[in-house]
């Protein structure tokens, strides 16, 4: 008798937990190489702002343990990694780089080990299918749209016979799986227009528009069908596979279905939370305001009105958030040490391309304006990289080059994406938050002269 009731009271106690929407992470983030990384919703407000944003710490034994509570089920991302998370979950996770090595252990692991499994390409994955290879493994000549259809279609069908084969998963997830991947399937077929060359580098915006526009005239009849399948429903669009694909067939203006109100409406807050990453002006904050209290969606809501609070914070005018940073002897100083001076402040990293790219042009800003602070923030987190690439490339002479904490950066500033500029003024006030690039020396030069 005691056996039956402490059963009851452990299914009691299992359906409790479900209901509550509790799901429990533990595991080990030692193949990731760092002791803090971020897991990130992969839900429709996902691309509007970060306010779901989860931060995995480990701890002294180098192990994190975490309790999310979810209404519903979930995907998660955490770097390449997508995770589907489900109320009642218990999982053990040792994440890694590679994520076909990253391992899953307790209840959820036939979804979580599918996924891990599943069909996603690099884009340089997608470009060896695109091209045949000559005997030393590099491109030799593009394959024809056909031929590269077929290799797309062998990778996703692979992995919707895996998923035919799961026996543990809920009907809700097979459904899920099946939609991103047809939706995925389509976007690897629309990748084509890039991997096949359809247009050349140096083609006119209006001239690569109309070759892409031409291409996809063609592919229409393999997209359309999907297109009015998930456009006309709002019940697919948690899945980020399937807001990418309608963005980008809408935009395009080729192809011919229905768009679900909630799917406008996401593309109207999207829009909107794009303009707010060019900063916000003081005279824009009660528009912005305004529209928020109209938008339906509540995840859509509060995470557009949590980014409109952050931005409000940048706005011109208002005190800069001080971060500490140190420079490569190892010293230790603040950005407000520089008060006095009107500084331009570059976030970069060593990993980061674009950010490569602009550096020449910043130093170039420097030595022209002489009475400005240019100072250059580092957020690589590994310092041996950053000091190695100074040394190689030479100190510039009147940029102030530190190395930060990139967690404490990304709160103080709102940052989600680099490079990212800022200009602040004598007093240090905000002078402007997302300042023009280096590059852009038509908007960047007059701020800069004034």
């Amino acid at each position: 008798m005691k056996i039956i009731k402490l059963l009851i009271l452990l299914l009691v106690a299992c359906s409790l937990s479900a209901k509550a929407g509790v799901v429990k992470i533990s595991g080990s983030l030692k193949q990731f190489g760092l002791d803090r990384v971020s897991m990130n919703s992969d839900g429709i407000a996902a691309e509007v702002y970060h306010d779901r944003t989860i931060e995995i710490i480990l701890d002294s034994n180098g192990r994190f343990d975490l309790k999310l509570k979810l209404k519903q089920p979930a995907y998660y991302k955490v770097g390449h990694n997508t995770l589907y998370l489900t109320p009642g979950d218990d999982l053990e996770i040792i994440f890694n780089r590679n994520t076909t090595k990253t391992t899953f252990n307790g209840k959820g692991i036939e979804a979580n080990n599918y996924l891990r499994n599943s069909a996603k390409l690099s884009g340089w994955e997608i470009a060896k299918i695109g091209r045949e290879l000559n005997e030393f493994g590099l491109p030799k000549e593009k394959v024809s749209f056909e031929v590269y259809r077929y290799k797309v279609d062998s990778i996703v069908d692979a992995s919707l016979d895996a998923l035919a084969h799961l026996t543990a998963v809920t009907p809700e997830f097979r459904e899920l799986e099946q939609i991103r991947l047809e939706a995925y399937r389509l976007a690897t077929y629309l990748d084509y227009f890039s991997v096949g060359q359809l247009s050349n580098y140096d083609d006119a915006p209006e001239v690569k528009l109309e070759k892409k526009q031409a291409f996809y005239r063609e592919v229409a009849t393999l997209a359309e069908p999907l297109l009015k399948k998930i456009g006309a429903s709002d019940r697919y669009l948690e899945i980020s596979d399937v807001r990418n694909i309608l963005r980008e067939c809408h935009e395009i203006q080729v192809f011919q279905f229905a768009l679900s109100p909630a799917f406008r409406e996401w593309m109207t807050v999207l829009k909107n939370a794009e303009l707010l990453d060019q900063g916000l002006m003081l005279k824009d904050y009660r528009m912005y305001t305004d529209f928020s209290r109209q938008i339906r969606n509540k995840e859509l809501r509060n995470s557009f009105q949590a980014k409109l609070q952050e931005r409000a914070k940048l706005m011109e005018g208002r005190p800069a958030p001080d971060i500490p940073f140190k420079d490569i002897d190892g010293k230790e100083m603040r950005l407000s040490d520089f008060k006095g001076k009107v500084l331009y402040v570059d976030f970069w990293a060593t990993w980061c391309l674009p950010c490569l790219f602009q550096l020449p042009e910043f130093e170039k800003l420097s030595e022209k304006y002489p009475d400005i602070r240019f100072i250059g923030i580092s957020i690589d987190q590994n310092e041996k990289l950053w000091v190695k690439k100074l040394k190689k490339d030479g100190m510039p002479a009147h940029i102030q080059e530190v190395l930060a904490d990139p967690y404490v950066v990304g709160d103080a500033w709102d940052i989600t994406s680099i490079p990212r500029f800022l200009l602040i003024d004598e007093n240090f006030r905000i002078i402007n938050a997302f300042a023009p690039r280096p590059s852009d020396r038509e908007k960047i030069e007059p701020l800069l002269a004034r």
